[in-house]
């Protein structure tokens, strides 16, 4: 299990801290928190997906003729991609993370810091961030467990002091990405995996955990914790939710100055991965 942690030194570069905040787990760790509380991103804190943030990233790689030909290779994937989103989640990730083939890892960190910065934290639910909060003030431990790129929520978790997380990690070959994803992928059972193998290590039961969620594909993920949330729970998920007489929580969507002006990242996006 890798366990990713987030820079405590603003402004470095996550590849110079990622070799002292990737750590064994379980060990260093104080163990006096009552449980933890795992949160996936796209669709539960935020409203953003994760196809958002692949274009905002190709739509922004250099020059117009760099972005032109990324952008391109996207659309010709499209048709791959809402086959993936009907039935494959981590075929879909797999997918997505193809598109970054041949950007050096600098500049996916660089534009990951500029994501978060300027478009994700003001696409957070104001609702999510007091239930982060609220739940740390009990002795629940946040961590991130996603299937968004580790270039991006490593400063997302920095600015929101959550120490742990668990994201895709893109393979790296001369400084430039492959286009391939580490294994786990985190989607569906790996990452109920993930998170069962994280609660051991910690020494923590999963009965004292909690997991929120959005989507249908994290029902493995909801399944394994004790106290299970669906939020803003997509047609499947809500079904599921009622007949296992979990709560649920609908979030309004946050106000925000949206994206690069002349890009409706919504309308764009909101037939592909939207949960």
């Amino acid at each position: 299990m890798s366990v990713s942690r987030a820079p405590n030194a603003r402004g470095q570069s996550w590849a110079r801290l990622s070799g002292r905040s990737k750590r064994q787990p379980g060990k260093g760790v104080p163990h006096s928190v009552k449980g933890v509380a795992f949160y996936d991103l796209d669709g539960t804190l935020v409203d953003l997906n994760l196809v958002h943030a692949t274009l905002f990233l190709l739509a922004n790689l250099g020059e117009w003729s760099g972005r032109l030909k990324y952008l391109l290779g996207f659309a010709a994937r499209l048709p791959r991609l809402y086959m993936a989103e009907q039935s494959d989640r981590r075929l879909l990730n797999a997918v997505l993370f193809e598109a970054f083939k041949g950007v050096s890892r600098d500049r996916l960190e660089a534009l990951g810091e500029e994501y978060c910065e300027r478009v994700l934290l003001r696409h957070f639910y104001p609702q999510a961030r007091e239930m982060v909060e609220a739940n740390r003030a009990v002795g629940l431990e946040a961590v991130l467990v996603t299937g968004s790129p580790e270039f991006i929520i490593a400063p997302l978790a920095e600015r929101l002091n959550i120490r742990d997380f668990a994201a895709n990690r893109l393979v790296f070959s001369g400084g430039l990405a492959t286009g391939r994803l580490h294994a786990p992928v985190m989607a569906g059972e790996d990452k109920a995996e993930w998170c069962k193998a994280y609660a051991a290590a910690r020494q923590v039961s999963l009965a004292s955990c909690w997991g929120y969620a959005d989507s249908y594909y994290d029902l493995p993920f909801l399944a394994i914790v004790g106290h299970p949330v669906a939020v803003n729970p997509d047609r499947r998920l809500a079904a599921a939710a009622r007949s296992r007489h979990w709560p649920a929580m609908s979030f309004a969507r946050p106000q925000t100055m949206g994206g690069r002006p002349g890009l409706n990242w919504q309308s764009f996006t909101s037939g592909i991965g939207g949960h």
